[in-house]
């Protein structure tokens, strides 16, 4: 008897065992199932509406709140198109990274426009393998680059003078929304590169950068040629949307369209107005003309040995003075071992150090650099202002021989050589404020750091043309650097806090749970 009373418990048991076994069994597979069904559903939802969250350092993936202010210079409605089928675009990472920020545009008009102030931009794409004949009128604007599936077109409508529509299309290849730098993709550039297009296609004007040729200057004729010494520099303002002429103005006049003259690097002086013809102006008459009507210049003028006196004497009106003959070394910032690179001292008040004040954690590079004198007293500069951007330590000397030796106190600048220096000079028309700016620097050579992410060359450069006058273009929006193209920092009391979540709390829930469940299968 007591046998098959043994044998009936242990029945019993084993039914018990198996129903409960039974019910984890089937409790983990709904709870697996369920998992793997959220899963399917929220990766659904997040991809068809875009939700992601922007955890990169550079915020390659968020929309600057510059970026949404120029969209209130749009006057048309916009249509952003790729040429691929959506999943096509998230299999290519640039693309994707394009795409993403025009969806981030496109939102930023419909949905965080409460005021419908700007006309929509919408984000379509295709299947131009699919559907060719749609495209067939991007492909004829792109004839002499070659078309290709991952252009991006984007284009207006608008209302001709006879009552009709017409579609202004412009068409940019995957390259132009990236920044290299010596044959390396550095940078993401989307946010000013639809910018551009925006305000292109809203009538705004493209500015003209003239760089003056006929005096020696090592800039080729073009962004790739062999012989351009400083094609970095150059592609920056390409890349900010300006046209990019050469012009040799004792032939030609300055383009109606130029914001900005660049004098870089001459080997030889300008030509003076005695020796031109009679029937024209001088290049520098030109210049002075140009710089009159509001128009500003960048002269970048090294130790060449060579005395500039013409160009000298047309400076000299702002205030300054390059000394060509000197070269400077400083050993308290050197970079070299001769002493001639060297990193700059940031100057603390004035315009020109408003214009480095957000890189001063970085060094800015100088090299083969001349001293540039400020030529008038506070009182005589009373109609301009003439400030300083970077400088040399006290302790920097400038040779011109063994013998020809400079100190800072020499040139008026006992706190150290100035290498960089702003002048500005206001004037009143119809009861409105103009400014011209002259911008000289005694080191052509640092505009070659202008690619190179361990200085603030570029930056610093970048937030000088903010200041040109009559730019409406985005240049104070840089790209964005995908050297920085992980997760954010995270601080050490976050880390803490996730430590104890997963090292402890999660642990004792569990712990927790298993006792209960042991309690409850013993009670039964």
């Amino acid at each position: 008897m007591s046998n098959k009373t043994e044998n009936e418990a242990k029945k019993v048991s084993l039914k018990r065992r198996l129903k409960y076994g039974g019910i984890s069994v089937l409790l983990s597979a709904v709870v697996i199932a369920v998992v793997i069904i959220a899963n399917v559903i929220i990766t659904s939802v997040v991809r068809s509406n875009n939700y992601y969250t922007d955890l990169t350092g550079s915020g390659l993936y968020t929309l600057s709140d510059k970026a949404k202010d120029y969209l209130k210079q749009i006057k048309a409605p916009i249509t952003i198109k790729f040429a691929v089928p959506l999943d096509t675009i998230k299999s290519n990472s640039q693309l994707f990274m394009v795409y993403l920020t025009a969806d981030q545009f496109s939102r930023a008009s419909k949905e965080d426009d409460k005021n419908d102030e700007i006309p929509d931009i919408t984000v379509e794409y295709f299947d131009s393998y699919k559907y060719p004949a749609q495209f067939e009128k991007y492909k004829q604007l792109t004839s002499g680059a070659g078309w290709s599936s991952t252009n991006v077109i984007i284009e207006s409508t608008f209302g001709t003078e006879e009552g009709g529509e017409a579609t202004l299309p412009l068409v940019y290849t995957l390259s132009s929304f990236f920044t290299t730098s010596e044959g390396k993709t550095v940078g993401f550039n989307g946010e000013r590169r639809f910018l551009l297009a925006f305000l292109q296609l809203a009538g705004v004007e493209q500015p003209v950068v003239v760089f003056t040729t006929g005096h020696g200057e090592p800039i080729g004729k073009s962004l790739s040629d062999t012989d351009n010494k400083y094609s970095d520099f150059m592609r920056m303002f390409e890349e900010l949307g300006f046209r990019i002429r050469y012009s040799d103005l004792t032939r030609e006049d300055v383009d109606p369209d130029c914001r900005l003259i660049v004098i870089l690097d001459p080997q030889r002086d300008f030509i003076p107005a005695e020796l031109t013809s009679l029937e024209s102006n001088s290049e520098l008459d030109k210049v002075a003309d140009f710089v009159s009507r509001h128009g500003s210049i960048m002269v970048f003028l090294g130790p060449t040995g060579y005395e500039y006196t013409n160009l000298s004497h047309y400076l000299a009106e702002w205030g300054v003075k390059v000394q060509t003959t000197y070269t400077i070394e400083d050993s308290v910032n050197t970079l070299s071992s001769d002493d001639r690179s060297f990193s700059v001292v940031y100057t603390t008040e004035g315009l020109g150090a408003s214009v480095q004040q957000n890189y001063r954690n970085l060094r800015t590079k100088f090299e083969h650099a001349a001293p540039v004198q400020i030529l008038f007293t506070e009182r005589e500069t009373s109609s301009m202002n003439i400030t300083s951007s970077f400088r040399t330590s006290p302790q920097a000397k400038a040779y011109a021989s063994d013998t020809d030796v400079l100190a800072p106190a020499d040139t008026g600048s006992p706190d150290g050589f100035d290498l960089f220096v702003v002048s500005s000079k206001l004037k009143y028309e119809n009861n409105e404020d103009y400014y011209s700016y002259v911008l000289t620097c005694g080191c052509p050579e640092m505009l070659k750091y202008c690619g190179s992410q361990a200085y603030a060359n570029r930056g610093i450069l970048n937030v000088l043309l903010t200041r040109i006058p009559l730019l409406k273009i985005p240049v104070d929006i840089d790209y964005k650097n995908l050297e920085n193209y992980g997760l954010t920092s995270v601080t050490s009391g976050a880390v803490r806090g996730w430590t104890v979540v997963l090292a402890v709390v999660l642990p004792v829930v569990t712990l927790g749970v298993g006792v209960f469940v042991v309690v409850r299968r013993k009670r039964h």
